[in-house]
């Protein structure tokens, strides 16, 4: 039987899509080295040079001034930021990862096209798989009201686009007047909404910032909504000169986007818990360390550091995450590591803090997308007073949680282990 020539073509371009699919799902996105090593002792974490050597190979300012307020949940961070709103002046920017249709959406649409009949200027920037379910019609009324919308990576299911589909934006980074700023964990969705009362609410936390972090977090907005709408933010309004700033808060901002090879992330938390002596404590919804990371983070044990991890139980929405977890807890048990399973809902609040002076905050997860893949946005905050609201937010969330105990993971079930087997092939992809 004989074929016409165009359906052969398209026969043939089938093929190339699928062996591209499966190499994508298959095979190490952005793997990095397997081990890491260094050419001498990294300082301790309180070391002015811990910051002078982060902050130089890393390309990044080492920043002063600004104050940080923690915001637990999607109430206490909804109310805050649509009070900022309504004093906007000049211009609101909103990024972020997830855009879902539901009272959430509807709410801050509502507050942003007031602020547009105000004379405000408005920018949205979504991410294009992120925003699948979004209200597309009520965003093309924004639009037509004037309201800004940016669009980060469309999505494409041609073979030369697959390297170039899988780059997410996972960046939050919204700021009000280029003077107040808002990042972490939580985006635009009714399952953030509430106080993570039930298992259908999300614990999840954001950080307001003020003065010259929200400086840093127009950054973060900034250098994506240029590349991808051409427009470059230069008014005087938008970074805004701040006066008589309290400089005891010293930071870190870090903008680590897709560039294979960088790994600006890996280094970042790499550095950060290299330069532990006492304790290392990690929240991460997604909790997903290479083989570097998980050394290092054993070898700390091992020489005595308090480590201890927060994570999800079964409630994750990732189940396969969660079974790829779960592969390694006996070697890090093993290594004295202690790990929590957070038991009321899914836990998706991201932050680590270490020896009581250095906390690392934003939207990145333990995961090998956020470490190498995506777009992400972190403040390593150099402050023991804020250091320690985390290190309480971390034992505030134990008290919900159950610790792991090695008598009895040891006899889990034959199922289980099989899961968490299979699951962890695909450890690079998630």
């Amino acid at each position: 039987m004989h074929y016409p020539w165009w359906q052969i073509i398209f026969f043939a371009i089938g093929i190339i899509t699928f062996i591209a699919a499966i190499a994508v799902l298959f095979f190490p996105i952005a793997a990095g080295p397997e081990d890491i090593t260094c050419t001498a002792d990294c300082p301790p974490v309180e070391s002015p040079d811990f910051l002078k050597i982060l902050a130089t190979f890393l390309n990044c300012p080492i920043s002063h001034g600004g104050q940080i307020k923690i915001l637990n949940n999607g109430d206490e961070f909804l109310e805050a930021l649509l009070n900022d709103f309504t004093h906007a002046e000049h211009s609101i920017n909103l990024m972020a990862y997830i855009w879902e249709d539901g009272d959430m959406s509807d709410r801050l649409l509502s507050a942003l096209t007031k602020k547009l009949q105000e004379g405000v200027t408005v920018r949205v920037m979504l991410d294009a798989f992120g925003a699948l379910h979004s209200p597309r019609a009520k965003f093309s009324e924004f639009k037509k009201m004037g309201g800004k919308v940016g669009i980060f990576h469309a999505l494409s299911i041609a073979p030369w686009n697959l390297s170039h589909t899988h780059k997410r934006n996972h960046r939050r980074a919204i700021t009000i007047d280029g003077r107040i700023g808002y990042l972490g964990g939580i985006a635009v969705a009714d399952k953030w909404l509430g106080n993570a009362a039930n298992k259908g609410q999300w614990r999840d936390m954001m950080f307001r910032v003020v003065g010259t972090m929200a400086l840093s977090v127009q950054g973060a907005f900034a250098e994506l909504w240029t590349g991808k709408t051409g427009e470059l933010l230069t008014d005087p309004d938008s970074f805004p000169v701040t006066e008589n700033e309290d400089t005891s808060v010293t930071y870190v901002p870090l903008f680590s986007s897709p560039i294979r090879d960088t790994l600006l992330l890996e280094k970042f938390l790499y550095v950060s818990f290299l330069g532990a002596r006492q304790r290392i404590y990690i929240t991460s919804p997604y909790f997903l360390p290479d083989k570097a990371l998980r050394r290092l983070l054993q070898q700390k044990a091992s020489e005595g550091v308090d480590v201890r991890i927060l994570i999800p139980n079964k409630l994750n929405d990732t189940p396969e995450v969660h079974y790829a977890s779960r592969f390694f807890y006996k070697r890090l048990m093993e290594a004295g590591i202690k790990l929590y399973e957070y038991q009321p809902c899914f836990i998706h609040s991201k932050y680590s803090a270490i020896d009581g002076q250095w906390a690392i905050i934003g939207s990145a997860n333990m995961d090998n997308r956020s470490r190498k893949i995506n777009a992400e946005f972190v403040f390593g905050v150099a402050n023991a007073d804020f250091t320690k609201k985390i290190e309480q937010t971390f034992f505030t969330d134990c008290t919900k949680a159950d610790e792991i105990a090695m008598e009895e993971w040891v006899h889990r079930s034959l199922w289980n282990r099989l899961r968490e087997l299979f699951a962890q092939l695909f450890i690079k992809q998630y």
